[in-house]
């Protein structure tokens, strides 16, 4: 069926499309002598018709006539398609440029088309890299993030001397070339920690970055011994991208791109880059997480070993220190803050923390090495801070849960959308949301996956008029034993151990990526790529919900396995091309498209896990609607 409805889409363009238009093309129709037909019909009439169709239907009638070709172009058929299939198509940028009144046609069926595609490749038992391509963009890569719905990707770059590090956006799906750079930042050493989120900023929608850089330090003082002399962490929520115009566009002059005139009128125009906050600190910097809480653009970054510091990204924001205390019966162990996610819905923080135990313990080979202690993993939640209060000395946890978990290394964290919500009819009805998944990488190159499930938040956390949301824990139930809110999946053994995985988290679609684990290198060869599903059996309310709105579309049923894992099929030029070492891959769930670059290549490769229509260079559609007169030649 996935090729099926791909071939319908992907026609070649008809020629002769400078034919001379008519002002009135339904009236020459009802003229035609000849029996009643759905063609005498108004077109509006047949687009309401049309609309009531299946998505196979609407591409068997463009096979029919030039009429219904055109017809079937329709931004109102595709619309309407968009918002019967809710969060399974890919997330729009916040901006009034990408609202459904100013969305096209084209945008939106190619929206609807991909998120029917990816669906069938991804659920597939034998998924497929669909198509591959490359981008030049001039400088080198080091880290890129893709923001939700694979509009723009902010990648940490430098150059071919790795003397010179900046930060650059890139648009995505552009019709000039693909991928092209939109503004580049310059800044001191290379980001690390690099992450994107659409927030609003004095009430502009924005892309906000924020990254960990480094800096080399002359001398060390006493308070600092226990820090790397050679690094110096500045956490800086740096520039932002608007994505609304200040202006409307229509007033903007058209200049020919590379003229004096073009440059003129660009320098005259404000910087598309704002620096925010910069926090400082002696102690390592580690993850960090945006969010929004209590209506404030908020940044929350873990310093040192136990604290997570949060700045307000509003002019002279206060800074507030929180220290996760540790457990009374581990006390005496050493706890590191591995990953973070800020839930500002229900006012915590998720805190991922390792717990080792640096004693040696014997072993029954008194000439061997003493034997490593186990380890323990927690999952915890607190509650987030007053903005401003730095003075509690530690912050008890609401609810924790603890795992053996040795050499747990690589720990990455999904991050739940307001986008991703499944709402009732009205504002008091539960909600239904996706799970957030934790996935950790255990000695023996084993992969553990832990999910925490959602449910409706409790009446005593709702304020007044506040609609519902989705509520996570990690305790086992919540005043009803049926629903667990907590579980843990089977861990996954590489083929043989010959296999080290890597994690791209999703909060529906998880891409993993096997390396071999003798290649410790920071660019290792992948020999393989895996689709992971969330819930294969349809057991959660959320993953019946969303299927059930991609199926309203649809009149075929496609295959859907029951594995939790499929392994892709790779094209040879595509295995080749991953075995030789990758610098970075980025992934985005909605758009099904994996973003990566290789060390010392200044090409950004696209392997896309979907099918979509095409456009081309100067925005016309593949293939061109046809013109009025041509519909007249039934």
């Amino acid at each position: 069926m996935a090729f099926r409805l791909w071939s319908l889409c992907s026609e070649q363009s008809l020629s002769n499309l400078d034919a001379t238009r008519t002002q009135d093309s339904w009236e020459s129709r009802v003229n035609l002598k000849g029996p009643p037909s759905l063609n005498t019909l108004s077109d509006d009439i047949l687009i309401e018709i049309f609309s009531y169709l299946d998505v196979e239907d609407i591409m068997s009638l463009r096979s029919v006539s030039k009429l219904y070709y055109n017809l079937t172009h329709q931004g109102i058929i595709w619309k309407r398609f968009l918002r019967r299939i809710g969060p399974n198509a890919p997330q729009l940028p916040p901006s009034s440029r990408y609202s459904s009144q100013f969305l096209t046609s084209f945008e939106a069926e190619r929206l609807v088309v991909r998120a029917i595609t990816l669906d069938m490749n991804w659920v597939s038992p034998r998924p497929s890299t669909l198509s591959r391509k490359s981008f030049l963009a001039h400088r080198l890569i080091q880290s890129m993030v893709v923001l939700p719905g694979g509009r723009y990707m902010v990648a940490s770059a430098s150059n071919w001397a790795k003397n010179f590090y900046s930060l650059c956006i890139f648009a995505l799906d552009h019709r000039a070339g693909g991928i092209v750079a939109l503004a580049e930042t310059p800044v001191k050493q290379k980001a690390y920690n690099l992450r994107a989120k659409y927030m609003n900023i004095d009430g502009n929608p924005s892309i906000v970055i924020a990254y960990v850089r480094r800096k080399k330090v002359g001398c060390i003082s006493n308070e600092s011994r226990n820090v790397d002399p050679s690094i110096y962490h500045e956490i800086r929520n740096n520039p932002r991208l608007k994505i609304d115009p200040p202006r409307s566009l229509s007033i903007y002059p058209r200049l020919d791109p590379g003229s004096r005139e073009f440059f003129e009128f660009a320098g005259s125009q404000p910087p598309p880059f704002r620096l925010l906050s910069v926090l400082r600190s002696s102690s390592e910097f580690g993850m960090i997480d945006l969010a929004i809480i209590d209506d404030v653009p908020t940044l929350a970054v873990v310093k040192g070993l136990e604290t997570i510091v949060f700045k307000q990204l509003t002019g002279m924001g206060p800074i507030t220190t929180m220290v996760c205390a540790r457990e009374e019966t581990n006390s005496t162990l050493i706890y590191r803050i591995c990953n973070i996610r800020i839930l500002p819905h229900q006012g915590e923080i998720l805190v991922i923390r390792v717990i080792t135990d640096m004693t040696p313990t014997a072993t029954s080979d008194p000439r061997g090495p003493p034997a490593k202690p186990p380890g323990l993993l927690t999952v915890a939640m607190f509650a987030i801070p007053a903005a401003g209060d730095s003075e509690t000395p530690s912050h008890t946890s609401i609810s924790l849960v603890s795992f053996r978990a040795d050499d747990a290394e690589d720990i990455q964290i999904s991050a739940p959308l307001d986008y991703d919500l499944l709402g009732g009819k009205s504002p008091s009805d539960p909600v239904v949301s996706p799970p957030i998944n934790i996935f950790y990488r255990k000695s023996g190159c084993r992969l553990r996956y832990i999910t925490l499930k959602p449910v409706p938040m409790p009446s005593w956390l709702l304020r007044p008029g506040q609609p519902q949301r989705p509520y996570y824990s990690v305790q086992d139930t919540l005043n009803d034993d049926d629903q667990l809110l907590f579980c843990e999946e089977y861990a996954w053994y590489s083929t043989c151990y010959t296999c080290r995985l890597f994690v791209c988290p999703g909060s529906y679609r998880t891409l993993l990526y096997g390396a071999s684990p003798e290649d410790r290198t920071d660019s290792p060869g992948v020999n393989s790529i895996y689709s992971h599903l969330v819930d294969p059996h349809f057991i959660d309310e959320y993953s019946v919900r969303r299927h059930e709105l991609l199926r309203s579309i649809l009149r075929e049923t496609y295959e859907h396995r029951s594995q939790v894992l499929a392994k892709f099929d790779l094209c040879p030029d595509l295995y080749d091309d991953l075995r030789r070492g990758v610098k970075d891959m980025a992934w985005d769930e909605s758009i099904g498209r994996i973003f990566y670059v290789k060390p010392d290549d200044a090409h950004i490769h696209v392997v896309d896990l979907a099918y979509a229509p095409s456009q081309t260079a100067d925005g016309q559609r593949c293939p061109l609607p046809l013109a009025d007169q041509r519909m007249l030649d039934l």
